[in-house]
């Protein structure tokens, strides 16, 4: 049977706008249906903590019982999903200048000042990344597994030189941030992987977009595909269709607003997600795999709906019974 490397990878957050949702519809529902149908297949997934809202929520926690009890519901979920799968930090810095609304147990993250990494000063880089670690290390306790890969809040990895000493200092051999072909400068977001080698996993040191063999860190990019414009104009009806029907993704927060934003990419390609995943995408996903060896999902529990996670039901099933399929990213290599 032919052997096909693929990556479940999961951003675990809430939304980063003015309205973050709720912990139930953005976290524990979505999540707790994710995890049942990767253990049908014993499919392991890696779960991108966002450590700065822990943080931040572990601090208000002590005034507002409320935001104790997210903590509480958030924290327990995370030991489960670290019972099978990995998890890993996954740093959204403008969660420092988040609002707590008490009324609403929700947050407003309209201050997008310190979006990037890189906004923050050198002084506050170290301490922040260190406490992102400590964070998950604190919940999980002894978990059976290092804490050594992670995936930059908004991709934005550039310029490696703010990761690099906290990548050192704490372990941290892979990164999971290269979305090859995309490139997007504006006032929150900054990154550009339109020179990214054209391997899906391969070692860099200085820089993420510029291969090192032998370099101390590892790549694994983030697969896309190019639908043809018949299937786009199919899938704009369908999703029309599941519109009207009710069938939305589960999260019920505000998206991050950023004036004059627009993404650049090459041409007509997209990520490979579970939230954009649906009828017309079955066979183009199925299609992909049977082309390549190597497929790399990024989707967020938040927005994921019931059409969503029953064509990666049905997506899974088949693949299984396809091919001999490996999960864990450890066995994976640079090719």
């Amino acid at each position: 049977m032919i052997r096909k490397n693929i990556l479940f990878t999961f951003d675990y957050e809430l939304f980063l706008g003015k309205r973050s949702g709720t912990v139930e519809r953005c976290l524990i529902a979505p999540t707790k249906q994710i995890l049942e149908i990767l253990k049908l297949h014993d499919a392991k997934g890696i779960f991108f903590v966002d450590t700065t809202y822990l943080l931040r929520l572990k601090e208000v926690a002590k005034q507002h019982q409320k935001a104790a009890l997210d903590y509480e519901k958030v924290s327990s979920q995370i030991k489960e999903v670290a019972r099978t799968h990995f998890i890993c930090p996954h740093i959204h810095p403008h969660w420092l200048n988040a609002k707590y609304l008490e009324e609403l147990n929700q947050w407003d993250l309209s201050d997008i000042t310190f979006y990037r990494f890189h906004n923050l000063n050198e002084q506050e880089r170290a301490p922040l990344f260190e406490s992102s670690v400590h964070i998950i290390r604190e919940i999980l306790g002894n978990a059976s597994y290092p804490i050594d890969a992670y995936r930059a809040g908004g991709w934005c990895i550039q310029p490696f030189e703010d990761f690099k000493p906290s990548f050192e200092s704490y372990g941290i051999h892979y990164d999971f941030s290269v979305l090859r072909g995309m490139k997007n400068f504006s006032e929150a977001q900054f990154y550009d992987f339109e020179n990214a080698p054209p391997k899906d996993i391969y070692e860099f040191d200085q820089d993420p977009t510029l291969e090192k063999e032998g370099g101390r860190f590892r790549e694994y990019c983030i697969s896309t595909v190019s639908p043809s414009p018949f299937s786009k104009l199919t899938e704009k009806f369908l999703l029309k269709y599941l519109w009207k029907m009710g069938d939305r993704y589960s999260g019920d927060g505000f998206s991050v607003h950023v004036p004059n934003a627009a993404a650049e990419q090459s041409s007509g390609i997209e990520m490979i997600s579970v939230e954009l995943l649906n009828l017309v995408k079955f066979r183009i996903y199925l299609r992909f795999l049977q082309r390549n060896d190597y497929m790399h999902f990024i989707s967020h529990p938040k927005m994921l709906s019931q059409h969503n996670l029953s064509i990666f039901g049905k997506f899974m099933k088949k693949i299984y019974s396809t091919y001999e399929i490996e999960t864990n990213y450890h066995n994976m290599i640079a090719v």
